[in-house]
């Protein structure tokens, strides 16, 4: 690549981007080995708010070497993000469950007994599946104008490997039977049980290579590899054999709580009334002291998916 042309590697769903620090350090180390001269530019994308990324940046060794550059979009990554054919290298790690709030109208995410589409049994979850496939759909095409020819795809979704055992179903089982209770205790209302919802959808590896597969994304993009990896809850492994010392568990089901906290509080917010704000914290609180009577330390499961995009007329093989 011409020095003037910088290589541009994209996270989709980056969140504050401390998670893909390491790896991402790698990358970068790699790439200025084969081309000292290369100016590499790294793009942030989340919904999310764009100062917790500025505060690890300020503290992120790649914000030290003058070869690197990074911006940070607030955007979803159903929408178009950075300039056509611009992206040598995009990643996606655990946030393409997420469904697209933007495409749907909050009636369509209203449920009495299930505050997530993988508790819903069949035929109804089919109307999430439909929209997960639709969105995945737009992601793809969104992608094959932003990924130059020759470019990689690599994805690390949490999937489904069946037995209603799909990534941190205990922390959504304990917050759906959480808010069951409260409604039955006259603490919130049916309105707020039904408009609780958390939009994602967690698809096993079968869906995701089928839709790949399909006419239109093949067209695009050839997959390379796929692969399906399960690894154990980490929280758990750091406990060892400690779980039955009462303050060793106690610290484990606190944070088993703030994790489950950061990813649903907002979601768990759009449903509840203002003069229901105040509930959020005894929810928590409850869903710690459930962790506590019996913590379930489920392993996680992943799609890992490497995929290239096409070069112009390149004929499809497979």
């Amino acid at each position: 690549m011409p020095p003037c042309t910088p290589f541009v590697i994209a996270d989709y769903g980056a969140a504050d981007g401390v998670n893909e620090c390491q790896l991402f350090g790698r990358i970068v180390n790699g790439i200025h080995t084969a081309n000292p001269l290369l100016k590499i530019r790294l793009v942030y994308a989340d919904i999310a708010d764009r100062a917790p990324f500025e505060t690890f940046w300020e503290q992120s060794p790649l914000s030290e070497l003058d070869y690197v550059e990074a911006e940070y979009i607030q955007g979803s990554f159903y929408e178009s993000l950075v300039p056509e054919g611009s992206v040598n290298l995009g990643f996606s790690s655990t946030a393409l469950h997420w469904l697209d709030t933007k495409s749907r109208d909050a009636a369509f995410f209203r449920h009495p007994d299930c505050i997530q589409a993988n508790q819903i049994p069949m035929p109804e979850c089919t109307r999430f599946i439909e929209t997960w496939k639709s969105d995945w759909r737009k992601f793809f095409y969104e992608r094959s104008r932003e990924v130059a020819a020759g470019g990689m795809l690599f994805l690390s979704n949490l999937t489904s490997l069946g037995a209603d055992q799909w990534p941190a179903s205990a922390g959504y089982n304990n917050l759906r039977d959480i808010c069951i209770a409260l409604c039955r205790e006259g603490r919130i209302s049916n309105e707020e049980l039904q408009a609780i919802f958390i939009p994602d959808y967690f698809a096993t590896p079968d869906e995701m290579r089928a839709l790949v597969g399909e006419d239109a994304i093949r067209q695009h993009f050839s997959l390379q590899r796929m692969e399906t990896m399960t690894i154990p809850c980490a929280y758990f492994s750091r406990m060892g054999n400690s779980i039955d010392d009462p303050r060793q568990r106690r610290e484990l089901t606190h944070t088993l709580a703030r994790v489950v906290r950061a990813w649903s509080e907002s979601s768990l917010r759009v449903g509840l009334s203002r003069g229901h704000a105040g509930l959020v914290d005894e929810i928590y609180s409850r869903l710690e002291d459930r962790f506590y009577k019996e913590p379930k330390g489920l392993p996680y499961q992943y799609c890992l998916m490497e995929l290239k995009r096409r070069e112009l007329r390149e004929p499809d093989s497979s």
